[in-house]
């Protein structure tokens, strides 16, 4: 049997945000002041990577352009909205200004810019006439336009313009991206498009041939489709802690699971923006095989908590919820799926310090909080 600290109840809103900025623990440092103060440990050889979690899928300023299609084809989001794009807009530094409609075909004169489907953003400048073009990415995009056509609920299209504004380079992540809505018309600024994460930014991740449902978190890898992951979203800010959707998508989905506590798979989140979330593996690096006893052994040497155990269907066991005013008993889910694949109602997780694990050697993720 392992034993582990429980937390203390405290009334407080955001328990964790004020223990995560006020300490560190681990091998790893803190984030520098670029980062504002949020303590966010990072994937490496002795630590599986924390962050303050979230609950959030979307940004609700990003819910109409999250996702489009490169080659300009309309695309079905959710919410109630279609997008497609109209224009990139690009200043590039032989040509001068360029805008290209990606469903035109290219101009036999003229230069044209398009968006790349690579796992990073990219757009690539082509001469006039064809010819090997120019890759620009990182901070050579900084203001770039997207103009995109919107229509929500079968309304008439109307054009919603982002700008990029500012790019970060994530040490885990690779770049960000700050993005705002600008006037089509006037150019002036309206909003950014990312609600502030709880690091204190507005940043995106980019992922190109992606698709995220952003009702129950199906990834799926389409050709053409870009992705806007907010960081104050679980798809953004699981790059930040090492895990990206390209040629794992069920990997990455169970990682958005973990951020947002989705316990029973069905995309209902057992947190709130602000709690604290340290992750670690089976899969990545020297944790390669970790079980559940060595994460209890690692816990218990940092002061930490093992909040579940993890498989692509949700949480296998609980022990502490990251939510300090629950306690595991507190979790009911109304349709799980079980390790073995039988479909069961209301059921209620067992807990982790007793726990076998049945299958080892499968994917596991491990979730563990501050106490």
């Amino acid at each position: 049997m392992f034993t582990y600290a429980r937390r203390p109840k405290t009334p407080s809103t955001l328990p964790a945000l004020a223990l995560a900025l006020a300490a560190c623990v681990g091998a790893s440092g803190c984030d520098d002041a670029g980062q504002q103060g949020d303590v966010s440990f990072r994937p490496g050889s002795t630590l599986g990577g924390m962050t303050l979690n979230t609950s959030n899928w979307v940004s609700p300023g990003a819910r109409d352009v999250y996702e489009f299609d490169r080659t300009g084809a309309w695309h079905n989001v959710q919410f109630g909205f279609k997008t497609r794009l109209a224009a990139v807009i690009f200043e590039d530094p032989n040509y001068g200004t360029i805008s290209t409609d990606p469903s035109a075909d290219p101009p036999p004169s003229d230069p044209w810019v398009a968006i790349s489907s690579a796992d990073d953003l990219e757009i690539s400048v082509t001469p006039p006439g064809g010819g090997a073009p120019t890759t620009y990415s990182g901070a050579d995009l900084v203001g770039l336009e997207l103009l995109l056509e919107v229509k929500y609920k079968g309304n008439a299209a109307h054009p919603v313009k982002l700008r990029l504004t500012a790019e970060f380079d994530d040490p885990i992540g690779g770049a960000v991206y700050e993005l705002h809505k600008v006037d089509p018309t006037s150019g002036d600024m309206i909003a950014p498009i990312c609600e502030e994460s709880t690091s204190g930014d507005r940043n995106a991740r980019l992922y190109g041939d992606v698709s995220i449902d952003a009702k129950n978190g199906d990834v799926s890898e389409p050709v053409g489709i870009i992705h806007i992951g907010c960081t104050a979203g679980a798809p953004g800010k699981s790059s930040l802690y090492g895990y990206f959707p390209h040629g794992a998508p069920d990997t990455f989905k169970t990682a958005n699971r973990v951020i947002r506590a989705d316990y029973c798979a069905d995309g209902y989140p057992y947190t709130y923006p602000g709690n604290s979330l340290i992750i670690r593996d089976n899969f990545t690096g020297d944790q390669l095989g970790q079980s559940l006893g060595a994460v209890y052994s690692y816990a218990a040497s940092n002061g930490l908590a093992v909040e579940a155990m993890w498989g692509t269907d949700g949480i296998l066991c609980v022990d502490t919820p990251r939510v300090d005013s629950l306690d595991r008993v507190d979790v009911v889910c109304p349709a799980k799926t079980l390790a073995d694949g039988t479909l069961t109602y209301n059921w209620t997780p067992p807990a982790c310090d007793t726990y076998v694990d049945p299958a080892p050697q499968e994917l596991r993720f491990y979730s563990l909080t501050e106490i």
